[in-house]
């Protein structure tokens, strides 16, 4: 039978203990560059934190609140519905509760949300934001700025974060860093109030120019006189998913008693975790505009479980001030 025996003068007989790895020195300074055949791997070199923008009442006042005109590069096609992609890429419809199937309050059957895989303008132009807080969704609206929803922002740990421009399953068409995040309220789930509901929004600036690249939505400011009707299309990632989903003729409905600059709505999208900061958009004739986006669901007065969205013409100013002071 063997017997241990102390190893201070031999290293290789095993693991070291802790004691022997406090005597030798583990650090070592790196003596070449990486070889550029290998450089294609760093996708990312440099992901630091971003910086978090307040935008006060007064200079967010101060920017136009004119609509921002969309922009399709003349690379890319365009097209008014998107490809579906052949996947089961939706969360459960049912859940099961002691035995007896239940629906999910933020569904609203028939649930006709559908996978897709399609990079034509405005279809490419979808999201996927991720921080410190988790993943959730966003859309391109100028040359390098996202709109999200402010939740959606890791504002305790001011973490770094990226976006992910048209990731569908392990492919993705580009992925950037967030340098700034500008918003008007920050908005820190799993809360959010009745009161921060229409300001839930934020633009996120990204270190490359992805609208340059692949175009951007246009934003205005959402008008009542369009409530109930089926013009609304969204685009976003549902909770776990890697493939973004769409749907189409949905309707959004402006709170009545919400009087400021700032406005809630309902809306008939279905949405699920993960679509926070999702767009509500439509067409006109010179292409497509965000009036909103997904921001939470609950029970308000009387009206039962909702889906509700963050828009007015504070969001069409915010993203006009990220605009102009972060071109």
């Amino acid at each position: 039978m063997s017997v241990a025996t102390d190893r201070d003068d031999d290293h290789t007989s095993g693991p070291l203990r802790r004691a022997e790895l406090r005597r030798i020195e583990r650090s070592a300074v790196a003596t070449e560059g990486v070889p550029n055949a290998l450089k294609s791997m760093d996708i990312l070199p440099d992901v630091r934190p971003f910086m978090h923008q307040p935008v006060d009442r007064q200079s967010l006042a101060s920017s136009p609140g004119e609509p921002l005109a969309p922009y399709r590069p003349a690379w890319t096609d365009a097209v008014g519905r998107p490809r579906r992609a052949a996947i089961a890429g939706l969360p459960t419809r049912k859940l099961w509760h002691r035995g007896e199937h239940l629906d999910p309050l933020t569904i609203f059957w028939p649930d006709d949300r559908k996978p897709y895989n399609d990079t034509r303008y405005p279809w490419g132009c979808v999201c996927r934001v991720v921080t410190a807080a988790g993943a959730g969704s966003g859309v391109i609206v100028g040359p390098r700025h996202v709109l999200t929803a402010s939740h959606v922002v890791d504002w305790n740990r001011n973490g770094a974060g990226t976006v992910e421009v048209h990731r569908a399953g392990p492919s993705l068409s580009a992925i950037s860093p967030i340098t700034r995040a500008w918003y008007f309220t920050k908005i820190t789930p799993p809360d959010v109030g009745w009161s921060e509901v229409d300001e839930d929004y934020a633009v996120l600036t990204t270190a490359d120019r992805l609208g340059d690249r692949f175009g951007w939505l246009g934003v205005r400011t959402y008008d009542s006189g369009w409530d109930d009707e089926p013009y609304w299309r969204s685009i976003g990632y549902a909770a776990g998913g890697l493939f973004p989903v769409y749907q189409r003729d949905r309707e959004l409905d402006e709170d009545e008693f919400d009087y400021g600059s700032a406005r809630s709505m309902t809306t008939t999208a279905d949405t699920v975790p993960g679509q926070s900061g999702s767009p509500l958009f439509a067409f006109w004739d010179d292409g497509p505009y965000v009036v909103a986006v997904v921001s939470a669901q609950g029970t308000y007065f009387l009206s039962g479980e909702e889906n509700w969205c963050a828009g007015g013409n504070d969001m069409t100013r915010l993203v006009n001030h990220a605009r102009a002071n972060d071109p």
